[in-house]
């Protein structure tokens, strides 16, 4: 009917109502393979609204209730599109008069009428004239030539926009044909088809007007077209296309042009494609029909096999160093694109990444269990670093699909890459939970690449529950288990995760002979984001023990190589350090900037424990720039994000700096609440932070 088409340009006509921003979601409701799971849709609403990472809650129903408190009060415009129904909908719901809704459905959605106060508008088919003013404008001056076989073509499109659409491109294609031949091609397919469904379901007769287009195709777009119903992601680009057809690339592109200008698949970003949701069902009809269960499942293979070759090549080209940690590369008769640089590698991930976790669906629900954890695996370190809402889902798949086999090994790195996300996202009782779930099937499947990785996870879960020395022994454990196994990189990150417990509970020379070791190793495997990381943690060192000019050398080596990586994490945690360190020269608003950096950067991947720690930095030097009420608001604020992610280092750090600006305030009662707490916490994680605080706490008792 044209829904979504009226639906976004009457929203872009009234935008200026809407004065705090639009939100629109393709629900795919129809989708034969995978309608928009409701919680996915809440998920990237609070994305848009900007929240991420821990901030987005794991389940619907709280997911939906954050939306609700986010748009609360606000003039917010939301278009939901393609709804299934009623349930699909009703989580999305704002709950605020102040928000208009507006959603497209084939379903009448009754319940959203009756219970909810919606207001239904039918759209009725395009009028006879308004058909054919369609058809003239798009086909031009020979359907105004043929004004009674432009009306019969509009009725046999049975004046849907979509087949209209389809007709007329057809119609342009063949300029040497009559409209009046072109009609009675279709009135004689048409009544073919009232023989066999005399219904008169207007969908049928969109159906019939695709059959009637795709009839017309060249041979090898017609394939394309029947296998693209195959293809279970959103959208597609002109390689996937290649391996799912079994051609050359340029004849992917070629086909993929032939069917946009038939209006059979419309392009959907830069070099990507995707279909209107009939069509897509159209296309998988004619897969199943036309195609043996031999030539689908071949199709399949290609796709799959295409997907983690690429994304293979992708996480080598980004993380060479890290291939022994990743399944073996599986070889791919397919075509891929040149990934050879960082920027090109980021790109297709990032442009990919929904099509990941969709492949990964459709390959589960066919019982491709070890492909969704070998392709989870594959992809784990760029999701982790960058989009910690995928890495959850993908994780989680990886998990479920691993449940479904009798491979423990499996199980144990699905596990453990679901508790590093979890770990990531402050999600640390659930994080502790998979880690250990997955020591016990490395133990038993006797991998020790899974065991070691188990140890390294289990070490960080433990530390931001505060339980440093029991991390400090988990993390010797996996030394243990990567020395014996000869993996030099899992040694290497064990040599570096040792390193910054010690130096949180003060051991830096110990930490400082560890990191040397592990920054040697990574210089050795070319680990480069490994050498930035032990970098970092050496400049922490240096500063703690007052050689600010090492320590500046440190920091600077690091953020070169960082700069050359997408790894906004690392980058961030060398940006937050560096502003202490410039805190250490006296150098306040520098250190603010470089803390305001870091604080962007953890938002944006959404890492709230290290974001507090920043912000915690961002009090400090407001404090020293005499800014109190500044001050005072950071640490506020980072409590606040320390205690939701139970992050004690954090929350002893905030209590540490709102003591200091309130003594600075002349409030020594509260001042004092503040250290007493701050002390009780740096004693309890045994970091040597609790006889600064002591210091303080003398300080303040002076008359």
């Amino acid at each position: 009917m044209g829904k979504t088409t009226l639906a976004v340009h009457w929203a872009h006509r009234v935008r200026a109502r809407f004065p705090d921003g639009q939100l629109y979601v393709n629900l795919r409701g129809y989708d034969p393979e995978q309608p928009m799971a409701t919680g996915d849709a809440l998920a990237r609403f609070l994305t848009a609204l900007g929240l991420t990472g821990h901030n987005i809650p794991l389940g619907e129903e709280d997911r939906a209730a954050r939306f609700r408190s986010e748009v609360a009060g606000k003039r917010m415009l939301i278009v939901l599109d393609n709804a299934a129904g009623v349930r699909q909908v009703r989580a999305l719901l704002p709950g605020s008069g102040s928000c208009l809704v507006v959603v497209t459905s084939r379903d009448s959605l009754a319940g959203l009428v009756a219970v909810d106060g919606a207001y239904r508008l039918d759209l009725g088919l395009l009028s006879v004239t308004e058909a054919v003013d369609l058809l003239n404008r798009l086909i031009g001056r020979r359907a105004e030539e043929e004004p009674v076989a432009t009306a019969l073509l509009a009725e046999q499109c049975a004046r849907l926009s979509l087949a209209l659409r389809v007709a007329a491109e057809l119609a342009v294609s063949q300029p040497d044909s009559t409209l009046a031949d072109l009609s009675a091609e279709l009135t004689d397919r048409q009544s073919r088809l009232d023989l066999l469904d005399p219904g008169g379901d207007p969908y049928a007769a969109v159906r019939e007007v695709f059959s009637w287009s795709i009839h017309h195709l060249p041979t090898a777009a017609l394939e394309t077209f029947r296998l693209l119903g195959l293809h279970p992601g959103p959208d597609i680009d002109p390689y996937a296309v290649a391996a799912l057809a079994g051609v050359p690339v340029d004849q992917a592109r070629q086909n993929l042009a032939v069917l946009a200008r038939a209006h059979l698949v419309h392009r959907s970003g830069p070099n990507r494609y995707g279909l209107h949701d009939l069509l897509r069902a159209y296309a998988a009809g004619l897969a199943t029909r036309k195609l043996t269960e031999e030539q689908r499942a071949h199709a399949s293979r290609r796709l799959l096999d295409y997907y983690r070759a690429a994304a293979t090549a992708a996480m080598d080209c980004l993380h060479p160093a890290e291939a022994p940690h990743r399944p073996s590369r599986v070889p791919s008769s397919a075509t891929i694109p040149d990934l050879t640089t960082p920027e090109a590698a980021s790109a297709w991930l990032d442009a990919e990444r929904f099509c990941l976790i969709a492949v990964a669906a459709h390959a589960a629900a066919g019982g491709e269990y070890a492909y969704v954890v070998s392709l989870t695996r594959t992809v784990h370190r760029y999701l982790i670093d960058t989009h910690l809402i995928e890495a959850i889902a993908l994780s989680d798949q990886a998990r479920r699909s691993a449940e479904g086999t009798d491979d423990p090994s499996a199980l144990a790195h699905a596990l453990r890459l679901l508790g590093a996300a979890y770990s990531r996202m402050s999600q640390v009782d659930l994080a502790l939970e998979c880690q250990l779930a997955s020591l016990a099937e490395a133990r038993r499947a006797a991998d020790p690449l899974a065991e070691t990785l188990a140890y390294l996870g289990l070490g960080v879960a433990l530390s931001h529950l505060g339980r440093g020395e029991e991390a400090i022994e988990r993390t010797r454990d996996a030394i243990a288990v990567a020395t014996e196994a000869a993996d030099a990189l899992g040694q290497a990150i064990a040599f570096n995760n040792v390193a910054v417990l010690e130096q949180q509970h003060g051991r830096y020379a110990e930490a400082g002979e560890h990191l040397r070791e592990a920054l040697s190793r990574f210089q050795a495997l070319d680990a480069r984001r490994f050498q930035a990381n032990a970098l970092t943690n050496l400049g922490v060192i240096e500063t703690r023990l007052g050689n600010l000019t090492a320590a500046a050398g440190h920091f600077d080596a690091s953020l070169v190589i960082l700069h050359e990586l997408s790894t906004p994490i690392v980058e961030a945690h060398t940006l937050d350090k560096l502003g202490t360190l410039l805190l250490r020269l006296g150098d306040a608003p520098a250190a603010s900037e470089r803390f305001r950096q870091a604080v962007r950067l953890f938002h944006q991947v959404g890492v709230p424990a290290a974001e507090a720690g920043s912000l915690n930095g961002l009090g400090e030097a407001a404090m020293r720039q005499g800014r109190l009420d500044d001050a005072l608001a950071h640490h506020q604020e980072a409590l606040a994000m320390a205690e939701q992610t139970k992050g004690l280092h954090q929350q002893a750090q905030a209590h540490l700096g709102l003591g200091r600006v309130l003594h600075a305030l002349n409030e020594a009662d509260r001042a004092r609440a503040h250290l007493e707490t701050s002390l009780k916490l740096y004693t309890a994680l045994r970091m040597p932070e609790a006889d600064e605080v002591r210091t303080t706490l003398t300080e303040l008792a002076k008359p």
